[in-house]
């Protein structure tokens, strides 16, 4: 494929968002839309369109193959960080759970310094985005009921077709609802995000392939005669001008084949490269903070300290459970076979509340107030079958309040950047976490769950439990963002409420990186969302 010289916008990463903003730019046909990604185009690749095969990816020459440092918090402990490195992104590699943002989390990201966004603003572009598809079965998925969400991203609910499987969830439902958690089937949560829900996920229900950006909005924009996507090129840093102290993105350099090519940009040049890889483009670019490029040498162009910073990322901790012989488990498939969202109970949450007054910082202080609401959820219980004689429980706390980085190391473009995720930074986290542990611990022993689960000896004490989760049980998750977070300058934002970099003209980013405060769950709902409205707002809508 040649290379244009030139496009209206040039998109730097046609990953998850990258591939949304170009669909819906493109939209109009008098504006030309170049999209640049490092990766390849894996769209006919079985690994990526099979859902089963999604644990073969993380690894892979598909993958960015970040690594989190040592951390402290977890005795010393690296962590692996797998990010697409291919068309599509992340949404072609990940494990497909599909969970829509909770609206006071989303409410809070006003709260943080941006009153345009807030849960009535995301929504409409929430369910601009999805399809969700109420029957699985690919002989009956003409007849299946769908939402009024009619997006390309198409959504399926796994286990409403494992027949077989369907015991050991309803068993789940049954469990917590004897703690008082109902199962719910709203889908959005409006009104309320604890309780139980169907685990959803990115699969098509037609074809039973991964439905992802590749091969959705991906598909669309490639089929347009105003779109180039160019893949394997990787974009080593933005171009500007700089006239009456005006900073203005003209383009961007890439290497491609080994030569570099130059693609200027008419209108703006648009960052989408993901939350590790968007803030190591600013840097390298020269917009970051002073004494780290100096260190570098790299010119500066934009001082700007909170590129990199405000790193947020959920951390999990997973319960191997031995199950009893049963006849449903016998020939279910594996999976995910429950989800459940719930909170801390009353004595806790005032603790909580305050520790967070004590150390005084506004962005906990926005994350207490969620908690402190008793339709808000603090943490995500789920049960995964792995065989007929294995399961695991698992247990995310939602809204860490620990803060990590991610900085460049170099100015050489293929060195990958260090990573701190700081995880139990804050002693909160690993508290919460701790007291999710031991639920799990005790729903072993639900009745309802008596027929599948070998109950656990005893539950940890949480002494025990912090000690077990610091040496070896915490993980990581794959849910980083906030890394050019869109907060006012002054509260170490990166980007205004339009996404547009601080000190910079015709300079945006529509990726995860600008969440101020991160979403509740798994965030790849969120990044399809705020992708689409700054679709919008590039368009001036």
């Amino acid at each position: 494929m040649d290379i244009p010289a030139t496009a209206d916008y040039v998109i730097v990463g046609g990953g998850t968002a990258g591939l949304v903003v170009a669909c819906r730019l493109s939209e109009d046909p008098n504006t030309y839309v170049v999209v640049i990604e490092s990766g390849p185009d894996a769209s006919i690749d079985t690994r990526v369109q099979n859902p089963g095969s999604w644990p073969t990816l993380s690894g892979s020459e598909l993958d960015w193959k970040f690594k989190i440092g040592a951390q402290l918090g977890l005795n010393g402990r690296e962590q692996t960080h797998p990010a697409g490195k291919v068309l599509g992104g992340s949404s072609a590699i990940n494990g497909l759970a599909y969970v829509p943002p909770s609206p006071a989390g989303i409410n809070a990201w006003g709260k943080l310094g941006n009153p345009n966004w807030n849960w009535e603003t995301l929504r409409p572009y929430l369910q601009k985005s999805y399809t969700l598809t109420q029957s699985i079965s690919a002989s009956e998925s003409s007849q299946g009921s769908k939402s009024e969400a009619q997006g390309p991203i198409q959504l399926i609910y796994p286990c409403f077709g494992d027949e077989q499987g369907n015991p050991i969830s309803q068993a789940w439902i049954q469990a917590f609802q004897s703690e008082g958690y109902e199962p719910t089937d709203d889908f959005l949560a409006e009104e309320k995000t604890t309780g139980t829900r169907d685990y959803t996920a990115t699969i098509d229900p037609v074809s039973g392939f991964r439905s992802s950006a590749d091969s959705t909005y991906g598909v669309i924009a490639s089929k347009r005669p105003n779109v180039s996507i160019i893949t394997e090129t990787t974009v080593q840093r933005i171009m500007f001008t700089t006239e009456k102290e005006k900073v203005r993105a003209t383009g961007v350099d890439a290497l491609h084949n080994g030569e570099v090519i130059t693609v200027q940009a008419k209108k703006e040049v648009v960052l989408a490269a993901g939350a590790l890889q968007t803030p190591k483009i600013l840097e390298l670019s020269g917009i970051g903070a002073k004494e780290r490029l100096d260190r570098f040498g790299i010119q500066l162009v934009v001082d700007q300290p909170g590129v990199g910073e405000n790193l947020q990322n959920h951390v999990m901790s997973l319960i191997p459970v031995s199950l009893k012989p049963h006849p449903s488990i016998a020939r279910t498939s594996p999976g995910f076979k429950g989800l459940a969202f719930v909170r801390i109970d009353q004595e806790e949450q005032q603790k909580l509340s305050s520790e967070v007054d004590d150390r005084g910082s506004r962005p906990n202080q926005v994350v207490e107030s969620i908690l402190s609401n008793p339709n808000e959820a603090s943490a995500m219980l789920f049960l995964v079958v792995k065989s007929e004689t294995t399961a695991l429980l698992g247990a995310i706390p939602s809204f860490p309040l620990s803060r990590g980085n991610v900085h460049i190391t170099s100015s050489d473009l293929n060195e990958l950047p260090a990573v701190d995720a700081r995880f139990f930074d804050n002693e909160l986290d690993l508290e919460m976490l701790a007291r999710d542990v031991q639920h799990l611990h005790r729903l072993t022993s639900a009745a309802a769950l008596q027929p599948f689960f070998h109950a656990s000896a005893e539950v940890p004490d949480l002494a025990e439990l912090k000690v077990m989760l610091r040496e070896k049980s915490a993980l990581t998750t794959h849910h980083v963002c906030g890394t050019a977070a869109m907060l006012p300058r002054e509260a170490g934002g990166v980007v205004d409420q339009d996404l547009q970099v601080y000190g910079t003209e015709n300079l945006r980013v529509v990726d995860a990186s600008v969440f101020p405060l991160i979403p509740h769950a798994n965030p790849i709902a969120t990044v399809y969302a705020v992708a689409e409205r700054a679709a919008d707002i590039i368009r001036g809508r």
